[in-house]
């Protein structure tokens, strides 16, 4: 019965965690030429209070903005699964690389705890995660108000961001929308913090997902800096899984630009 209580919250992490980031454009739809065209949204005099439309509508330029800059990416991800009460039950460091517009692979530097966890739970997310880049299937493009009605609900602080609050409300029940409340950065237009719970259960062993997930401002890139993933299984209580992510390296259009030329002379 273990096994398959951990099957099922495999896929509930993945569904959880996987849909998380923001705007609703789509990286692999903007050619290399077409990165200078797209330029970073701005605060205009007047503007200080946007409507929900305009603010979505400048979170979207913003995803764009950076997705056409973005050329290569590498992280490491701690991944780290414990039970009630912070009883540990498997760790595991990966090695990402990502390379524009949809290449994702995945080196495991280290691992501890449990096999059964660390291939089934942590592998798996890895695996899925592979498979949506180069399928070209953004999640992201869910968070739209074609799937959520948003409402402005105030304003807060995080780190040394000013942020708009949205409480975003699922239209259909469906295990890959969330209820919950979404922080932007109202200088940058950029996700800073999402808080939510799935709007519908991925199993009937599974009463509840909850999910946090924070972002950091690496130079002028907002990048994601920790996940949490709460599952409350029936019978066995919550199972946690948290994903840090760090040593960030970021190469951009103009850095390459920047390399090329260099070796040219």
């Amino acid at each position: 019965m273990r096994v398959i209580v951990l099957s099922k919250w495999s896929l509930a992490a993945g569904l959880s965690l996987g849909m998380m980031t923001t705007a609703s454009g789509n990286p692999c739809q903007i050619q290399a030429g077409d990165s200078a065209k797209i330029v970073l949204p701005q605060v205009l005099p007047g503007q200080a209070h946007l409507t929900v439309a305009e603010l979505f509508a400048k979170v979207i330029e913003r995803h764009h903005w950076q997705e056409a800059r973005i050329v290569r990416l590498s992280s490491v991800q701690t991944y780290k699964l414990e039970h009630t009460k912070n009883t540990a039950l498997a760790k595991e460091v990966v090695n990402m690389q990502y390379t524009a517009p949809g290449t994702d692979t995945f080196a495991i530097a280290s691992g501890a705890g449990s096999p059964f966890i660390r291939h089934h739970v942590f592998q798996r997310i890895l695996k899925d995660e592979e498979k949506r880049v180069k399928a070209n299937k953004d999640p992201d493009s869910l968070i739209s108000p074609k799937n959520y009605t948003f409402e402005i609900i105030g304003e807060d602080h995080i780190g040394n961001s000013e942020c708009t609050v949205v409480h975003a409300i699922p239209k259909r029940r469906e295990t890959d929308l969330f209820e919950g409340k979404i922080w932007i950065d109202e200088r940058d237009f950029a996700i800073v913090k999402i808080v939510g719970h799935l709007s519908k259960s991925p199993s009937l062993w599974i009463k509840r997902v909850d999910f946090v997930r924070q972002y950091q401002k690496i130079d002028e890139y907002w990048l994601p800096l920790t996940e949490e993933a709460s599952v409350d299984v029936r019978i066995y209580g919550a199972e946690v899984l948290t994903i840090n992510y760090h040593d960030y390296a970021v190469n951009t259009v103009e850095t390459a630009s920047t390399s090329s030329s260099q070796n040219i002379h």
